[in-house]
């Protein structure tokens, strides 16, 4: 099913979602006197998705993501500015979106706990209206990449939970929507579904041009899934920008191994930390971004030393988003 719109699937201006909630007084009083405080969970942000994209939708607990993840969904309406999904208003098209999207929440099933998997999925095809043949040619390819086929006479209680979040993606796909949102898909999930999982909305992404909003505080999956990492905390969306961008924008150190033809005794550099090892046949350095370059360093030990190899540590992502959670004063 092709996108409702040619430019953009999600477009958010000034996206804000307030919530009033009771302040409890001591005494009596509050019995009859109610005052409240209004928090805002979203806070005027905006932003775009364009279809194909894989967007990975960060941040700390309470932060907002998931607030605005059900805007999105037509689950909420904002308290002011506005979400458009699929060219539609997500909340007042909710039925007719339902069609075009699919959704995953990590904590919550829409299978029916008591049928089989084949059973639930019948219910399914009928639900969202899904062709004969469009259906068993998805049912192959979901039961080749998700393991479906061993699990597909069990009733959803009987399965692990790696098996039922396989199950889960199945069915929010099971209509081929333009559009999937994934809420913590692989929380609680060992190694081998976790990766089994990530290969298969990768998958999606390329031989049908799905675009994915992926929450997740597993940053592995972010890492694996996602080009694209919106980061959203105490209501503000403080990044949004390419994942490799993050790492170039937000790493003021980066780390390089070299190996050396014969050892390096010594040597030193402005903005530059190195430490021997093997005898001063291997070097790591640390280099600060901010007073020089990688490629000035090696133009620099190539003055003094013959360089068989070397290897760039790519930052850790988690680390970065660490700390962009904790220093906001520093986005």
């Amino acid at each position: 099913m092709e996108p409702s719109v040619s430019t953009d699937i999600i477009e958010a201006r000034n996206l804000t979602r307030d919530y009033k909630i009771a302040k409890r007084d001591e005494g009596a009083k509050y019995v009859f006197v109610r005052k409240y405080e209004t928090i805002h969970a979203v806070k005027a942000i905006d932003f775009t998705v364009k279809p194909g994209e894989t967007v990975g939708f960060v941040g700390p607990n309470g932060a907002g993501k998931s607030t605005a993840i059900k805007m999105m969904t037509g689950i909420l309406v904002p308290t002011s500015g506005t979400i458009r999904v699929l060219g539609r208003d997500p909340f007042a098209s909710r039925k007719q979106n339902a069609l075009e999207i699919g959704v995953v929440f990590g904590q919550r099933s829409q299978l029916w706990w008591e049928l089989p998997i084949s059973d639930a999925f019948t219910l399914l095809r009928k639900l969202y209206r899904v062709p004969k043949e469009k259906y068993e040619a998805n049912l192959k390819l979901y039961k080749e990449y998700l393991d479906l086929e061993s699990i597909w006479n069990q009733a959803v209680r009987q399965l692990s939970l790696g098996q039922r979040m396989r199950a889960e993606i199945a069915a929010a796909i099971l209509h081929n929507p333009p559009l999937l949102f994934l809420d913590e898909p692989t929380v609680g999930l060992d190694i081998v579904a976790k990766r089994q999982i990530r290969a298969f909305i990768k998958r999606l992404n390329t031989d049908y041009g799905t675009t994915v909003i992926l929450t997740s505080h597993d940053i592995k999956d972010i890492e694996e899934v996602c080009e694209r990492i919106m980061l959203i905390n105490n209501g503000t969306l403080t990044v949004d920008c390419p994942l490799a961008e993050l790492r170039s924008r937000f790493q003021a150190n980066s780390v390089v191994t070299v190996n050396f033809e014969k050892p390096l005794a010594a040597f030193d550099m402005p903005g530059v930390t190195g430490a021997p090892e093997k005898d001063g046949l291997t070097w790591r350095f640390e280099i600060d971004k901010n007073i020089t370059t990688m490629g000035h360093l090696v133009f620099e030990l190539s003055k003094t030393a013959e360089i068989v190899d070397m290897q760039a540590a790519n930052p850790a992502v988690e680390d970065i988003i660490h700390d962009l959670y904790i220093n906001e004063n520093t986005l």
